[in-house]
């Protein structure tokens, strides 16, 4: 691992053993600056090498996250966890995100293999709100019995890569994650920065998972808008990535996990008004509810007799669904998320440099297009705001840690290839939206060139936006009023490595005040022209010619 890394993890290290220890007071303080799983573990590590005498491992052992004697006895679902709860880490003080692999570093590499070649795996996300038995769900996909009064706790993305039950099984990596709105500690001073933070936080995690996976199993209890606009993002997603209707009820699956329900009547009468009435579903004769988009699974409280009816089956049908999609399969899973942590972090993260005036946020710049006969000065009418902010190039890796005397097996990071920049920020661009998930608003990172003109006597207006790598089903074109809004992406060519790149991309949005370019003539925007051709957006607005144009 980097030395720039090390040294602070060393540091923490030391403070978390003597917090454990009770000798320092200010160790406590260290325990704050450390992710919870590496906390956790650490710490657990001290407990246990407090009651035996301390070992010396040869570095050909180190290749689980824990002490091996700690690892056989811990009960887990999960076979590798990463620990994005602070996706400030990476820039921070341990410049890392944590991974942990609670059976052992030996045993997840056991499992990637399969007569000696790389196994494949179909990528499913177990996805729904806090607290809707996500990890339930996971374990009986899993086929792991770990009891039912046994809780664990989700951080992060947990990843489970079950050994397939029956050979005609698929093979199946399983991405948990703690859920979206997830509680936070409530205190009136500084509750809204913390669920600021944990918006951030569960938004980061979400998205990673989403882009990670290619087939979506959406758990519910019982029904709640929060379910139907996540339902609908989730849908929105595949569209979006060109994949029919016909796939999607391949690949977006709905669980309904009645866990509180124990008899079949029950289960029949809440699905009769959720699936049947709600959804408009019917119930197929092999056993689940087929609405006009999705497939309806049922489950039941596993300790009773609606779970026995239901839940067997329904893990087989699910089963059954993954193996029939045409999902793209992973041979490297942990990779696989590393990538997808990597070009997020390529959004999300910013060089931000101070202005000459002392103003680190946004320098208000005017617009004056200029022509022979119409002058407008758009300087109180629209204002573009400009930051000097560089989007953040980066390439992760896999590292290990081994301190001995602290922590007998290696500690793992993923961790950037080279140092980040001392001012690297998380953009403070970022929205949410209505179902939690998070976007970026580039608007004040890519400010393309614009040319306004009239074109001829009539008055009919122009509009030239240069913008090369442009997707042309990105561009859009609103009308507010007398105001043209036109929205676009520039999207970064995808290379093997970048040596040198300073080119401005992502989302850009333009408002035009058509109207007050010429408060004598009218508009008629229905009449509007488009056009994208050799990197040059051109949009042609007709005056209206003996008639009233109604917007």
């Amino acid at each position: 691992m980097r030395v720039y890394c090390i040294v602070y993890i060393v540091l923490n290290i030391v403070g978390i053993l003597l917090a454990a220890d009770g000798r320092n007071s200010t160790g406590a303080n260290f325990v704050k600056e450390l992710p919870p799983t590496l906390v956790d573990k650490l710490l657990g590590a001290f407990l246990e090498s407090s009651a035996r005498p301390i070992r010396h491992h040869s570095k050909t052992k180190s290749n689980s996250s824990f002490g091996s004697d700690i690892q056989h006895q811990q009960r887990t679902a999960y076979d590798f966890v990463v620990d994005l709860t602070r996706p400030g880490d990476i820039y921070g003080k341990i410049q890392a995100y944590p991974v942990s692999f609670p059976l052992g570093k030996a045993a997840y590499d056991s499992k990637t293999k399969q007569d000696g070649r790389k196994l494949s795996r179909f990528m499913v996300n177990v996805v729904g709100r806090y607290n809707v038995g996500k990890t339930y769900v996971l374990r009986l996909l899993a086929n792991i019995d770990l009891g039912h009064s046994f809780v664990e706790r989700t951080s992060g993305i947990s990843v489970s890569l079950p050994t397939p039950k029956n050979s005609h099984d698929p093979n199946i990596a399983l991405i948990d994650t703690a859920g979206a709105r997830t509680p936070v500690d409530y205190d009136q001073n500084s509750f809204a920065m913390l669920s600021y933070e944990r918006q951030i936080s569960d938004a980061f995690i979400q998205e990673i998972a989403l882009n990670s996976s290619e087939i979506f199993l959406l758990v519910i209890n019982q029904l709640t808008l929060d379910d139907q606009l996540y339902l609908k993002m989730l849908y929105k997603r595949l569209k979006d990535k060109k994949i029919n209707a016909r796939e999607i009820k391949q690949r977006l699956l709905i669980v309904h996990n009645y866990f509180n329900l124990r008899t079949i009547e029950e289960v029949e009468q809440t699905a009769q008004y959720e699936l049947g009435e709600l959804f408009g579903a019917a119930k197929q004769h092999e056993g689940h509810w087929l609405s006009k988009d999705f497939k309806h699974f049922i489950l039941a409280n596993s300790d009773s007799e609606a779970g026995l009816f239901y839940n067997d089956h329904t893990v087989e049908q699910l089963l059954t669904m993954i193996k029939a999609s045409n999902a793209a399969e992973v041979t490297n899973v942990l990779e696989h998320i590393m990538y997808e942590v990597e070009l997020l972090l390529k959004k999300f993260l910013e060089e931000h440099h101070s202005t000459d005036d002392g103003d680190d946020e946004n320098v208000e710049t005017k617009v004056d297009a200029n022509t022979n006969t119409i002058t407008p000065d758009l300087d109180k009418q629209t204002k573009l705001q400009i930051s000097r902010k560089r989007q953040v190039q980066l390439e992760l890796e896999l590292q290990q840690l081994s301190i001995d005397e602290l922590q007998p097996e290696a500690l793992w990071f993923i961790c950037p290839k080279r140092p980040l920049p001392n001012n690297v920020i998380l953009s403070k661009n970022l929205k949410f939206n209505e179902d939690g998930s998070v976007y970026i608003d580039y608007s004040s990172q890519f400010i393309p060139d614009v040319h306004i003109a009239q074109t001829n006597d009539d008055g009919d207006i122009e509009i030239l936006i240069e913008c090369p790598s442009c997707s042309n089903s990105s561009i859009q074109l609103t009308v507010r009023g007398t105001t043209l809004l036109v929205q676009g992406e520039k999207f970064n060519n995808r290379m093997k490595k970048d040596y040198l790149n300073t080119r401005r991309i992502g989302k850009f949005e333009l408002q035009v005040p058509v109207a007050k370019l010429d408060d004598e003539r009218t508009f008629d925007f229905q009449r509007r022209k488009f056009s994208f051709q050799d990197g040059i957006i051109r949009i042609i607005i007709p005056v209206v010619r003996g008639r009233v144009c109604h917007i």
